[in-house]
């Protein structure tokens, strides 16, 4: 049974909750009402009647009972080792220890689907629907879970209970990124090749040297937008292969300020690339490691405004190659709190949110380094990748 980790109620820097309830029902009664859950038809035929996971709360949000697809996913043998957790102990959201009492109490509960879902079906009396985007733990590494989550309460006679059920809905979510990304890139990209070819076709006061510049700087930012999605689908799949070769810090920074000059992104924007020596070599992925500093840079342009810098440098943190990408502002701390989940995009329209996730795969999952941010009024926004010190 999961202890609670709260202090004091009465200390003030410390709440018990930063979103629900931290309290929990006694181990004896969570015995009983799983008991209860157990014997009864209605949520035994519940439990094994959608292709999902399910699972069945007290008015505590601890569980009480899942279902067979949920335990076999999470390769859970022993069922009562599970029972009195939350829903995220479960699903071993990365998130459930931070709050003082456990899964719903942290800071970032307060966006996650599921909890929403749940407290606002306990509060209305009625199924409530949200979608959850979960970073779990599997086999030691961070994985991101896309779900549609519906939280519907039911009353058997004197007690009270909430029907969770998680549907998987990554792929979808996979493919609204696709189309929102790299086709929508893909189309721009094409549009300008069709604008200079059209140009150099159809006007003869076009100066020929500097069309056919223009379509070789678009044909080969189409071919590593083809190639970075091709990567990415990789790296999901675990098929990534990953090449660590000594290589020019100097190579790395030049190739990032010769994608920006003439990018949609940086347009009326300015891009400073601190100069490094040419003696300054890392061992590393030089093409993962520049995709993770190219989708830094383009989030990094699209957040300011026209007349702005974003800056870009590296230096060795004690003994530890390490890039920076800043730019002014501030990030929200409603969206700072989520920023690495893939499918959350600042973007107002669905199915973008692809960047930031992919600097963490590529950066941590196949680089072997962090990637992180820092955000404040003060210094703005500032996000890095340190590889490791063998670099």
């Amino acid at each position: 049974m999961p202890k609670d980790n709260m202090c004091n109620k009465d200390c003030p820097h410390h709440p018990q909750t930063y979103f629900a309830p931290a309290e929990r029902d006694e181990p004896a009664h969570v015995i009983d009402m799983s008991r209860l859950v157990e014997n009864s038809p209605l949520f035994n035929a519940v439990l094994e009647s959608v292709d999902g996971y399910i699972m069945i709360l007290n008015e505590q949000r601890q569980v009480l009972a899942m279902n067979s697809k949920l335990m076999e996913d999470l390769k859970i043998t022993e069922p009562s080792c599970s029972l009195g957790q939350r829903p995220g102990e479960v699903l071993r959201c990365v998130h459930a220890a931070e709050g003082p009492g456990g899964c719903g109490t942290s800071q970032f509960c307060s966006t996650c689907g599921a909890a929403i879902a749940i407290m606002a079906s306990q509060k209305e009396g009625q199924p409530i629907t949200e979608e959850c985007l979960a970073s779990v733990l599997n086999d030691g590494t961070v994985d991101s879970r896309e779900f549609r989550v519906r939280s519907s309460p039911v009353a058997v006679g004197e007690y009270k209970f909430t029907v969770l059920v998680f549907q998987d809905i990554s792929g979808d979510k996979r493919r609204e990124a696709l189309e929102r990304t790299f086709f929508h890139d893909i189309l721009n990209t094409v549009g300008g090749l069709m604008g200079w070819s059209s140009l150099l076709r159809d006007y003869a006061d076009t100066d020929p040297k500097e069309a056919a510049g223009r379509i070789v700087a678009l044909s080969k930012r189409l071919q590593l937008e083809i190639e970075d999605q091709r990567r990415l689908s990789q790296a999901e799949h675990g098929t990534l292969e990953v090449s660590i070769e000594p290589v020019p810090i100097r190579e790395i920074l030049g190739g990032l300020t010769a994608t920006f000059e003439a990018h949609p992104a940086a347009q009326d924007k300015n891009l400073s690339v601190r100069e490094v020596s040419p003696n300054e070599f890392i061992k590393t992925d030089a093409v993962l490691l520049s995709r993770v500093l190219t989708n830094m840079t383009k989030n990094a342009l699209e957040a300011v405004k026209a007349g702005a810098t974003v800056q870009v440098w590296f230096e060795r943190c004690k003994g530890a190659p390490a890039f920076f990408v800043q730019n002014p502002g501030k990030i929200p701390d409603e969206v700072a709190m989520r920023i690495f989940q893939r499918s959350f995009s600042t973007k107002a329209r669905s199915g973008r949110g692809i960047g930031t996730y992919s600097m963490k795969m590529f950066g941590e999952r196949y680089l072997g380094g962090t990637v992180g941010f820092e955000t404040s009024d003060e210094k703005g926004t500032i996000f890095s990748i340190t590889l490791p010190a063998e670099s």
